[in-house]
């Protein structure tokens, strides 16, 4: 009677973890990944993917660039990359977005800072989507490094009353 316990129990497991298999292969289908570990690990280790902030300065002017900001929209509203197209982290992989990401045009992630972006560079490259790069330091390194740059770039330096020597302000004892 043991045995045929076992044997019924054991062909229970059999058939579950064959319907699961199925099941399995019919949800990650589409989502196969397209590069072995010890590829990714190679592009990862050359750090190929960062773009640095002045280099994307220049890409911006470039038609054939697509900038993506992987924030949520509300900080996509708040401040984004002239031109940018989001597309929110959780919603890369939507099929909305498949087509758009396949083509060959270069395009650049970034999130607040380089680690979302990197994350889904990691995934998207897996994947199999090429020509992606991770834009190093994130939107708050391009408004320190660009925008905060721009603001000041017209300004005229004729006011006196700006003028003044930094040490004699923050420690007047000295004086």
């Amino acid at each position: 009677m043991k045995h045929l316990n076992l044997l019924i129990l054991g062909g229970i497991v059999v058939i579950l973890s064959i319907v699961f298999g199925i099941a399995t292969i019919k949800v990650t289908g589409k989502y196969r990944f397209e590069r072995s570990a010890s590829e990714m690990l190679e592009r990862v280790n050359t750090r190929s993917q960062y773009l640095g902030i002045s280099k994307a300065k220049d890409l911006t002017q470039n038609d054939t660039v697509t900038f993506i900001d992987i924030r949520t929209p509300k900080e996509f509203d708040g401040y984004h990359i002239e031109n940018a197209q989001n597309i929110p982290f959780d919603r890369l992989l939507d099929d909305e977005h498949i087509e758009f990401l396949k083509n060959d045009q270069m395009k650049v992630l970034y999130g607040s800072t380089s680690v979302g972006s990197n994350a889904a560079w990691m995934i998207l490259t897996q994947y199999g989507y090429d020509n992606l790069y991770v834009l190093d330091g994130g939107v708050q390194d391009w408004i320190s490094e660009v925008e905060t740059k721009d603001i000041f770039r017209d300004a005229p330096v004729t006011d006196e009353a700006a003028k003044f020597k930094f040490t004699e302000v923050m420690n007047p004892e000295t004086n």
